[in-house]
């Protein structure tokens, strides 16, 4: 990610604070997360979808640094460049300059010399400057020795205190970050200098002749004017062939041995001095520090958004996922979202998918090829709600980068489940309290409105349409015995029992097969047709008739919770058996607490130990019924 560099400076600056700032003294824990939200409700209130480190680390670092800032002026100090390195890299040319023009002679104050030792070591420094350029030209290599130096020197400073230590990590992540840009300003500043230092000589040498008589010659022990003929004609062979100049001929350079040349030919020298400074160092100094400072200009700061520094924020990102399920029952599934702003949807066979989980051997539609495929079975996460966050197993296997949104959609996922279980179990103990209070004599009517009622707060709570009327309101079914045998209602007391037992078994069974198969409306049907005849009989009795009601009452309500909650998971070859199950599950767990469900039916509206009892009895035929492991709270 290409960024400016005050963009990247406030990026580092949070970076340090987050990282030297372990205490959260000056950005404590619930203003990183505001940052953070402020960040992403930006990025999607601009149209971003699925949001990414790109898309918030901008602002998310403007408003740490901003808060960090306000609470200690050193911090904020550090958002600003330093005003004394742009004053460092002005001086430094302009000292080199002064530096040049101070000097008073190359070697003699009066003399030019031939083979000047100043003058040839000026140009031997920067010929071999240029060659390594050339070279690191040709073999690029890692930033400078001593920028390295200076990343481990910010490191290790010398820093106390809280801002200190922010003030160095900072600093250290601006040398690593910085590295190339500050190389080629580094770069600038040195060409400039050796330049100036060039032309201060230049200068230094035709200020001074104004004042002075300059003696030229030569003198050595072991070259001859031949051998010196040669080395000035190679020295000064590129002043002679770009401009024409003409060259010293060799009877001059053995008049001026022992420095017996004249004034005029001093002058000349001296020109000859200024030109190979010009030539040989101001100009390609001057040329090399455009370049650099070029390059400097163009550089641009960049992030990678992949790096581990970025991981703490990468995870802290809500997800945004979407999933292909690829199998029969996939629709009893409900995407979720998590308070963090994380979402999990499952997508349409035709738009893209990051995921997809199989419990059959299809092929995925063209759409969702290119996602990883994880295979699972469908009665390991789906047959029962209390197994469905098993399915964010084969996700984060899937999705590795995702985990960690993952676990806060399986929190949400497991929470959404947990309250809509609760609110299930007080609908039932509302229900279970209304019959307790219907008044004695025929109350069929009133205990069916109970179940219809019963059925609408359950269908609601697990977003099942609403029953149609002409469904609800169904001529009732004869009760029929365990083995399904139609009974007809007799009058006698012994006829009433037998229907009685006949149309609780069959209902219930009726119940199961129905809700897991046909659909929540037959389940209705199966509730108000078995049960409600079976009812009639029961409020006609005193005493054990009315208690019966009640635990008939319990077992149906149980029965048809169980119906509602696992609509459409179970295939229609286990209903049957499934079914015969709770019918048993059902019975044995209310026979096994009857007496504490009278207890509680008989206690005050508010008292909670009727909603927990429930809790407990239909928890445990559900673990029972799908061998769950997964934790339940």
């Amino acid at each position: 990610m290409r960024v400016t560099a005050p963009q990247l400076r406030t990026v580092l600056l949070a970076q340090a604070i987050e990282h030297a700032d372990s205490g959260h003294t000056l950005v404590s824990p619930p203003a990183l997360e505001e940052a953070t939200r402020s960040a992403v409700a930006a990025a999607r209130a601009r149209g971003v979808q699925r949001v990414g480190v790109g898309d918030v680390v901008l602002q998310r670092a403007a408003a740490i640094a901003d808060h960090a800032s306000t609470r200690d002026a050193a911090v904020a100090a550090l958002r600003q460049p330093g005003a004394r390195w742009r004053w460092l890299a002005r001086g430094l040319p302009l000292a080199a300059l002064l530096l040049g023009l101070a000097i008073d002679r190359i070697a003699n104050a009066h003399r030019v010399d031939l083979l000047s030792p100043p003058l040839l070591l000026v140009l031997a420094w920067n010929l071999a400057v240029y060659l390594l350029i050339a070279w690191q030209a040709w073999r690029p290599s890692r930033p400078s020795a001593w920028l390295q130096g200076l990343r481990h020197l910010g490191r290790r400073g010398g820093a106390r205190g809280l801002a200190g230590r922010i003030a160095a990590d900072f600093h250290a992540r601006w040398l690593a970050h910085m590295a190339g840009a500050l190389q080629q300003r580094a770069a600038c500043v040195l060409h400039l200098c050796a330049a100036a230092w060039g032309a201060g000589i230049a200068l230094s040498l035709l200020l001074r002749g104004l004042v002075v008589r300059y003696q030229f010659g030569w003198e050595s022990t072991f070259l001859d004017a031949t051998q010196v003929h040669a080395i000035v004609a190679v020295l000064f062979w590129p002043l002679t062939a770009l401009f024409g100049l003409a060259p010293f001929t060799l009877p001059e350079i053995a008049a001026a041995q022992n420095f017996a040349g004249e004034g005029s030919a001093g002058g000349r020298w001296v020109w000859m001095y200024v030109g190979l400074l010009l030539l040989a160092v101001v100009l390609p100094r001057l040329a090399l520090a455009a370049w650099a400072h070029w390059r400097a200009a163009r550089w641009q700061a960049h992030i990678d958004l992949e790096s581990p520094t970025f991981d703490a924020l990468r995870a802290s990102l809500p997800g945004d996922l979407a999933v292909g399920l690829l199998g029969p029952q996939a629709q009893v599934l409900q995407d979720v979202q998590s308070a963090h702003g994380d979402r999990l949807r499952f997508a349409s066979a035709d738009e893209p998918v990051d995921a997809v989980l199989a419990w059959c051997d299809d092929a995925a539609p063209p759409a969702w090829q290119a996602a990883p495929r994880r295979a699972l079975r469908w009665e390991d996460f789906g047959a029962s709600w209390l197994l469905e966050p098993a399915l964010f197993a084969p996700l984060g296997a899937a999705l590795p980068a995702q985990r960690p949104a993952l676990a806060r959609l399986r929190a949400a996922w497991v929470e959404r489940n947990a309250q809509r279980f609760d609110q299930s179990v007080q609908a039932l103990a509302r229900h279970l309290r209304a019959c307790a209070s219907l008044p004695p004599g025929d109350a069929a009517a009133p205990y069916a409105q109970q179940v219809q009622a019963l059925d609408a707060a359950l269908r609601t709570l697990h977003g099942l349409p609403a029953q149609a009327p002409s469904a609800a309101h169904a001529p009732l079914p004869a009760p029929r015995r365990a083995d399904g045998t139609a009974l007809a209602l007799g009058t006698s007391a012994g006829a009433a029992a037998g229907a009685a037992a006949g149309a609780k078994a069959g209902a219930l069974i009726d119940l199961g097969t129905g809700g897991l198969t046909l659909g929540a409306g037959t389940a209705l049907g199966a509730l108000l047709g078995g049960t409600t005849a079976w009812a009639v009989r029961a409020f006609q009795n005193k005493g054990e008739g009315r208690q019966a009601l009640l635990r008939h009452a319990a077992e149906a309500a149980c029965a048809h919770y169980l119906a509602i909650a696992h609509q459409a998971r179970v295939p229609a070859h286990e209903t049957a058996g499934l079914a015969q199950r709770w019918q048993a599950e059902v019975t044995g767990t209310v026979a096994a607490h009857e007496s504490g469900l009278a207890a509680a039916l008989q206690a005050s509206a508010a008292d909670a130990d009727l909603p927990a009892l429930l809790r407990a009895m239909l928890l445990g035929i559900l673990r029972r019924s799908f061998a769950s492991t997964t934790e339940f709270e």
